[in-house]
C-alpha cells in the first residue's frame, strides 16, 4: 500500500523541507509538554524502540526522568534497521504491544504510513516548528552526517581531501576507505540528481575503494594507517578521535546526511507518551543530550555540535514524503559499489 498522496500534500501543505539549513525557532510549548505528561501518566510506561547501545542511551532517559520524573520512559534497542517495520506490523497484527514512539530514518517509517500504521500528529500545535515536521508523521531527531576523513599523519594539511572531487584525485587510489552501503551519495542526488551522483560513483569505483561493512571499523583502519583518507560518518569518527587517533575530519559542501525521525504508532498505547518523547527530543535540552550520548545530534536545533558543524553548508537529503523517489536510488547505487571493482572489507 502507499500513501494517498493528495492527502498527504494537504496535510503537508507550507511544511518546509528538511533540507533547509534555517535553524528550527519556534519553542515547543511548554503547556503542550505539560498537558502530555500527564495524559502519559494515567496511559503507564512509554515503551522506545530505537538503535542506540544501552550505555549511550541510558543517559539520555536519565536526562528525560530529570525533566519528566513521574513519566517511566522504557527504552528496546533495535539494531536491525529495517527490521523495526516488520517487528510493528507483526505486533499490531497479532495485537500485542509495540512501541508508543520509535525513531528510525524515513525509508523505515514510510511502508507503515503506507498501511496506516503511523499516527498524524499536529506537531505545531504543541508548539514544534514546521522545518523539524516535514510530515504530519515525522518528527526530526537527529541526523547521521557524511564526512572526508584522512589520517593527520600520513596526509598533510594541504593534500587533505575536503570535498567530493577531492576524493577522487589520483593519489588515492588504492588509499580510500568507504561504506559499502550507499546512503551518503543517495542523499547527495537530492542535490546533484541521479545520473550526477551515478557518474561520481563510476569515478570512485575507479579508485579501487575498500568497502567496509561499517562505518566504526572504518574509522579505526584509517587511525591505524589501513587506508589514507576515507568517507565515513562523523558520530562514529567520533569513539578513535577521543581515544587520541590521527583523524582529520571535513565537511564537504553540499553535506549529505541521513535524518532519523521519531513517530507515533497509530496502535500506541501512550501515544501522547510517544509525542511527549518525541517533542522533548526536539527541544534545546533533549537534542543535546541525545547529542551527548550517541554523538548524533539535530542540525535544525540552536547550540547542538552538529548545528555548527554544518554551518554555512547546503544540506543533501531527501524528505520523507520522497521515500518512493530514494529506495530505487539506493538499491542502484548500493549495486554500483558492490561490482564496482573496489576490494570488500569486514
Amino acid at each position: 500500500m502507499t500513501l494517498d498522496r493528495r492527502a498527504f500534500l494537504a496535510t503537508a501543505a507550507g511544511a518546509a523541507l528538511v533540507g533547509t539549513r534555517r535553524a528550527a525557532t519556534a519553542a515547543v510549548n511548554e503547556a503542550a509538554l505539560d498537558r502530555l505528561t500527564a495524559a502519559a501518566q494515567r496511559a503507564g510506561s512509554i515503551i522506545w524502540y530505537e538503535s542506540s547501545p544501552r550505555d549511550q542511551i541510558d543517559r539520555v532517559v536519565a536526562a528525560f526522568a530529570r525533566r519528566f520524573p513521574n513519566v517511566r520512559l522504557e527504552h528496546v534497542r533495535d539494531t536491525g534497521g529495517n527490521a523495526m517495520a516488520g517487528r510493528v506490523i507483526q505486533e499490531v497484527q497479532g495485537n500485542t504491544r509495540t512501541c508508543d514512539i520509535g525513531t528510525n530514518s524515513a525509508s523505515v517509517i514510510w511502508p507503515l504510513v503506507g498501511r496506516n500504521l503511523v499516527e498524524r500528529v499536529d506537531w505545531a500545535a504543541s508548539g514544534a516548528d514546521a522545518k523539524l515536521a516535514p510530515t504530519p508523521f515525522t518528527l526530526l531527531t537527529t541526523a547521521s552526517t557524511y564526512v572526508i576523513l584522512s589520517n593527520s599523519r600520513m596526509v598533510t594539511d594541504a593534500d587533505a581531501p575536503k570535498n567530493w572531487d577531492d576524493l577522487l584525485d589520483p593519489r588515492w587510489r588504492d588509499k580510500l576507505g568507504t561504506w559499502i552501503r550507499a546512503e551518503g551519495l543517495v542523499s547527495l542526488a537530492a542535490n546533484w540528481g541521479e545520473d550526477r551522483v551515478a557518474r561520481y560513483i563510476e569515478r570512485l569505483n575507479a579508485q579501487k575503494p575498500f568497502l567496509f561493512k561499517s562505518t566504526f571499523p572504518l574509522a579505526q583502519q584509517l587511525a591505524a594507517g589501513e587506508v589514507a583518507v576515507a568517507l565515513g560518518i562523523h558520530h562514529t569518527a567520533q569513539p578513535p578521535i577521543r581515544r587520541g587517533a590521527p583523524i582529520r575530519v571535513s565537511v564537504p559542501d553540499p553535506a549529505a546526511i541521513s535524518s532519523l525521525f521519531s513517530f507515533v504508532p497509530s496502535a500506541a498505547r501512550n501515544k501522547d507518551g510517544g509525542q511527549l518523547l518525541a517533542l522533548w527530543l526536539a527541544t534545546p535540552d533533549g537534542a543535546r543530550a541525545y547529542e551527548e550520548a550517541t554523538g548524533r545530534g539535530n542540525y535544525m536545533i540552536p547550540g547542538t555540535d552538529t548545528s555548527r558543524l554544518l554551518a554555512n553548508r547546503a544540506i543533501a537529503e531527501f524528505t520523507p514524503d520522497r521515500t518512493d523517489t530514494m529506495l530505487p536510488l539506493l538499491t542502484r547505487f548500493n549495486r554500483m559499489l558492490a561490482e564496482g571493482g573496489g576490494r570488500e572489507v569486514d
